[in-house]
């Protein structure tokens, strides 16, 4: 039986060139996204930071109905020339990308 707890996908990127970011990566990404039943929880250049430092361009919050549900979004034929697209957008070495499940 599958497990239903939501999962949170929490994105820190550091972003080489934004425009190019949100139209090769951003829109595309949105009918994925429905395809699996991603809400975005937040999506922010200037989160608030109240302790330690904040040095990303863009953090980003995803909630998938499942684990089940974001290992199928990430391994998904459709997602990996997004992917791809994304590593040329960011600096991958200073870039996060981490899942943790819902409480």
């Amino acid at each position: 039986m599958p497990d239903d707890t939501p999962v949170y996908l929490i994105a820190m990127l550091d972003i080489t060139d934004m425009d190019a970011f949100r139209q090769d990566y951003g829109a595309p990404l949105q009918a994925i996204n429905a395809r699996y039943g991603v809400e975005p929880v937040l999506i922010t250049p200037a989160p608030q930071v109240l302790e330690g430092t904040y040095d990303k361009t863009l953090t980003v919050v995803l909630k998938f109905p499942s684990a089940e549900a974001q290992q199928a979004w990430y391994a998904d034929p459709d997602y990996q020339p997004l992917l791809q697209r994304r590593f040329e957008l960011t600096n991958t070495e200073t870039s996060v990308l981490m899942v943790a499940p819902g409480v």
